[in-house]
């Protein structure tokens, strides 16, 4: 629930001007504009790493300036930028995460092993990822947002430089996380 959002960097720049949105819970919202338009600016003010000039963010009820420890209990975010290890295998990327996540060590396996098979990684979870395509990088930095099982996963431009094909598998994933009651926040310049 965004009321009134502005964003100004260091007082000149408005990335925002006063957004207003409600996203209900369960959905799948995609906020669509071209680059430059302030949907990266909104997502981090929504994920907690920035914080407003004015208005209001809240996600499930929760101010995002005030209480961001709790939004960040509910939350995942995939970012634009890659945010795995090329020189190593998915399935210890998905360790690293687990273990930086808190995720207890008897529940490890267990839950990578399902965020693996749910994004269709679980036959190259011990390959490389160096050796992996651009859509199955996405998809295994999805699986890493999955381990906590969030409430809500931001995807800031999931299908970036992707081709036609992989653009459409990483959607029909979305689309399936949502049948999991999952809130789905995504940002694209795709139509």
């Amino acid at each position: 629930d965004v009321r009134n959002l502005i964003k100004v960097y260091e007082g000149k720049t408005r990335a925002l001007d006063g957004v207003d949105l409600k996203v209900e819970a369960g959905e799948v919202f995609a906020l669509l504009g071209p680059n430059g338009a302030g949907k990266t600016t909104l997502i981090r003010i929504l994920t907690t790493q920035l914080r407003p000039t004015s208005g209001e963010a809240y996600v499930f009820g929760l101010n995002v300036a005030r209480e961001g420890s709790k939004v960040r209990r509910l939350i995942s975010y995939v970012p634009q930028e890659m945010s795995v290890w090329v020189d190593v295998s998915g399935y210890e990327n998905l360790l690293v995460y687990a273990k930086i996540f808190g995720i207890p060590s008897q529940e490890r396996k267990k839950t990578i092993s399902e965020a693996l098979e749910s994004m269709g990684m679980d036959e190259v979870a011990n390959n490389l990822v160096g050796t992996y395509s651009g859509g199955m990088v996405r998809r295994l930095e999805i699986a890493c947002a999955m381990l906590i099982k969030p409430r809500i996963m931001f995807l800031d431009e999931p299908t970036i430089g992707l081709d036609v094909a992989a653009r459409r598998k990483i959607w029909d994933h979305i689309r399936a996380l949502k049948g999991r009651g999952m809130t789905i926040f995504v940002t694209t310049h795709y139509m």
